[in-house]
């Protein structure tokens, strides 16, 4: 049947990757789902991966149509198929009777199809969302412009959503779920939140952590064995680093494997959601506190417990978020949240202005900050108690998760991350490595890590390193060619 002309308008409006047919889109929903015409079609929302369309249809049915943003370079079908697989195991296990996750009714994960592009076909969830609540008396959005009773609610429900996940699962490999020839659940290679495959399954988080290493080496024998000079680096976006300093750094975090394994209390296997954020929730439009829409499985992972207690995006905060304090580093990690306690010394502050004349309060966004470190305190107790009633877990160390977590978060963020990832946390393997090595008693492996929020201060090292007067000479011919260049400009 021929699209409506009010149909077309409606489609030439939306919002697209040049590649995507939202034409060939309808057509596919139309006749996978064997439903009468299409009347309307719209943009539910955007995201890095997915543009989300809501799909009317003449007998009342909704339909959400999640499509690609990736071209088909980007894209990985793998990815998007095990995204799919966690959100049917999800549905269909009594695990999680407390997460509401969409139907999938139908997907292509391929570009040959009338849309041009990867889609799936899913339920639409009805619900508030919060993310974008804006309070007008400080101009705060999402959790930070709430009132403070209203934040320790919302923070409750979102550790009750925590305490779900952590449900142990019927798996017994690390890796991502996906779904074997006859639709059953199975593990497969461990994918990230931006499609990357990082391999496997795998027996252990050791087998894990060698395998991204033996990667780092792989890659470079693949594409440093033919440089011309010590820079490794190879595009502006890549760290600036020499073989010798990779070396180092690789032989380090190698050698603090062992010390990083979690004990035993931390390493029952759990579902991971990489990104539990109120932008990715619906609630109850009565009920602020009930949950009812849990979206965006993708790169959701099977992991130690101990490897998933990541805050909420909407709890974390940065060290320059809204500035750098000194003498207080911003460490730049994704997993684990900077500690913003006090305001210290805002006179040395920078000045930041909207526009002429019109100067930013940075004091406000700090005090959010500050309040997101003491709502992580009480999602953490809240979470603890949450597992020990729908457990009957009085594991002690299970209950102090979130505070145990944050250098092994940190360990993993960086063996997961490349090469590069060791390079921008340089010295954080560094201080760690002699920290350990100056503390650790009879060889233990197993006890519990943990420190500081940051590093302010460097330990003196036990070591010699006589590397000091290679780098003075390199500084003195730096100085002296700086010098003939100058000298050249004056004649």
């Amino acid at each position: 049947m021929p699209m409506s002309e009010d149909l077309e308008l409606q489609i030439s409006t939306l919002r697209k990757s040049r590649w995507v047919n939202l034409s060939g889109l309808v057509d596919c929903a139309t006749k996978r789902l064997s439903k009468p015409t299409c009347q309307s079609i719209q943009l539910l929302g955007n995201g890095s991966y997915n543009n989300v369309y809501k799909l009317v249809f003449a007998d009342g049915t909704e339909i959400a149509a999640s499509v690609s943003v990736h071209d088909d370079e980007d894209f990985n079908p793998q990815a998007k198929m095990s995204e799919i697989a966690t959100m049917q195991f999800v549905r269909s296990s009594s695990l999680y009777s407390g997460i509401p996750v969409p139907q999938v009714h139908a997907w292509d994960v391929t570009f040959s199809n009338p849309a041009g592009a990867p889609y799936v076909l899913m339920d639409v969830v009805h619900g508030r969302k919060l993310n974008d609540l804006i309070n007008d008396d400080n101009g705060l959005r999402g959790m930070d412009g709430m009132s403070e009773v209203r934040q320790l609610a919302i923070t409750k429900a979102l550790a009750m959503l925590q305490s779900t996940l952590s449900a142990p699962v019927p798996f017994d490999k690390i890796g991502s779920i996906t779904l074997d020839d006859q639709g059953g659940f199975i593990m497969g290679p461990l994918f990230t939140i931006s499609q990357q495959n990082l391999g496997g399954p795998y027996k252990s988080i050791v087998d894990l952590w060698r395998a991204q290493l033996e990667h780092d080496i792989l890659h470079a024998l693949r594409e440093w064995s033919r440089l011309e000079t010590e820079e490794l680096s190879q595009s502006l976006s890549e760290p600036k680093c020499t073989p010798q300093k990779f070396s180092e750094l690789f032989q380090l975090l190698s050698s603090l494997i062992p010390y990083f394994v979690p004990p035993s209390s931390y390493l029952p296997l759990v579902l991971y959601h990489p990104d539990v954020a109120l932008r990715n929730i619906f609630f109850d439009p009565i009920d602020d506190t009930k949950i009812v829409g849990l979206i965006d499985w993708g790169g959701a992972q099977i992991l130690p417990l101990m490897l998933t207690a990541k805050f909420p995006d909407d709890l974390n905060s940065a060290g320059d978020d809204p500035c750098e304090r000194q003498g207080i580093p911003d460490e730049g990690w994704n997993t684990v949240p900077h500690d913003w306690t006090s305001f210290g010394d805002t006179s040395k502050w920078p000045s930041v202005f909207r526009g002429p004349d019109d100067r930013v309060d940075l004091t406000v966004r700090a005090r959010a900050m500050i309040k997101r470190y003491y709502l992580r305190q009480h999602f953490s107790t809240c979470f603890a108690q949450e597992n020990h009633d729908r457990y009957s877990d009085d594991d002690l160390c299970r209950a102090m998760l979130f505070a145990h977590a944050p250098y092994y978060l940190k360990f993993h963020e960086i063996i997961t991350g490349g090469w590069t990832s060791l390079v921008d946390h340089a010295e954080w393997i560094r201080e760690t490595y002699w920290r350990l090595n100056a503390v650790k008693q009879d060889g233990r492996s197993a006890a519990l890590i943990v420190g500081p929020n940051v590093y302010r201060s460097s330990m003196e090292k036990s070591v010699f390193d006589l590397n000091i007067f290679e780098k003075q000479s390199e500084d003195d011919q730096d100085g002296e060619e700086e010098e003939e260049e100058e000298e050249d400009m004056d004649e």
